[in-house]
């Protein structure tokens, strides 16, 4: 009798499975970061809150301490998807070696600086009546990004053109790794400024130290108010043999997008804590709304978006020629 129950509830379970196959098909998937900052929310979002879960899969998340090493792992075919800045994306193509953006997580610099309390006062910073003379006013110091040309790094570079001066020359720019050494080293005045991501640098300015040198999630600087700063890369040739894939993980991100505008602050600080414990809630709340409307509605890769980013590569000395947005995107992925 035993023995046939046994028999009995097992071909009941394999026929339940034939019948659901999804059930029986959790996709085990990679994806990269360049590092631990906020504007990652959606993707943390989509894993934490079973967003992924609910479309059988199961998405490992790998911070790389800074954007490159993130994309040579998609390159090298070591995780199937990074969520990153587009810089790659742009010179990639450039090289002959296309990726694809299919979709945008966050339409506008998700990147800003903070600058030790006593240099600002020294400069002073709070004196500057345009965004021209703020940039002229970093001459003589050192400004850290994470590493060298990562989009922290990259930003420097632009603000000290245009302010008129050289990098390297008239400012130095140097890597220095995660955001809480960077803390630490504008504190301690190894460097003068250093440029991350939220909640980086809310937790920064709240330890007293350091003050906002520009606010690019709240719009101060017009030049990244419409910007392909975060999106989701694929290979195309992945994208071609996994279709289904690809729509299931763009459309978790786009509920995760639609979650996060919709959740209660109770509910943003929740899923925020879960990543960034060492942060106190006031700081996480200010940083959470400080980001949450840089967090793009549509998901449309657009052209003025990239050619944006393609500017902004430009006149960082990254990229030498134009790129159109059908040449390294594809919005076909987007839930319809």
């Amino acid at each position: 009798m035993t023995g046939r129950l046994t028999t009995f509830l097992t071909a009941a379970l394999i026929g339940s499975l034939l019948a659901h196959p999804a059930m029986a098909q959790v996709q085990k998937l990679r994806t990269t970061i360049p590092v631990n900052a906020l504007f990652f929310l959606p993707l943390f979002v989509a894993a934490d809150e079973g967003i992924f879960k609910s479309r059988n899969i199961e998405m490992e998340i790998v911070a790389t301490n800074g954007d490159g090493p993130d994309v040579d792992a998609l390159i090298s075919g070591s995780v199937e998807f990074t969520v990153s800045t587009p810089n790659r994306l742009l010179t990639a193509y450039q090289q002959g070696k296309p990726l694809l953006a299919a979709m945008s997580i966050m339409d506008r610099m998700g990147i800003a600086c903070f600058m030790n309390k006593e240099t600002s006062e020294r400069i002073g910073l709070a004196q500057a009546k345009s965004l021209e003379e703020k940039f002229a006013k970093l001459k003589g110091l050192t400004i850290a990004g994470t590493r060298p040309g990562a989009f922290t790094y990259l930003l420097a570079v632009d603000y000290l053109k245009r302010g008129g001066l050289v990098p390297q020359t008239d400012a130095k720019i140097i890597g220095i790794g995660n955001g809480q050494a960077m803390i630490a080293a504008v504190e301690n005045k190894q460097v003068d400024m250093g440029c991350f991501g939220s909640p980086i640098i809310e937790a920064a300015v709240k330890r007293g130290k350091a003050v906002w040198f520009v606010n690019n999630t709240r719009g101060e600087d017009p030049k990244y108010n419409e910007f392909l700063f975060e999106l989701l890369y694929v290979r195309p040739d992945y994208a071609k043999a996994n279709p289904e894939t690809v729509r299931n993980v763009v459309a978790s991100l786009a509920d995760a997008n639609r979650w996060i505008a919709n959740a209660s602050n109770e509910q943003l600080l929740a899923a925020a804590k879960r990543r960034f414990q060492g942060i106190d809630d006031e700081t996480l709340m200010a940083a959470i709304e400080n980001v949450k409307p840089a967090f793009s509605k549509t998901g449309q890769v657009t052209a003025r978006s990239v050619e944006a980013a393609v500017a902004f590569l430009k006149s960082t000395d990254m990229l030498t020629g134009d790129v159109s947005a059908q040449a390294v995107s594809d919005n076909s992925f987007l839930p319809k």
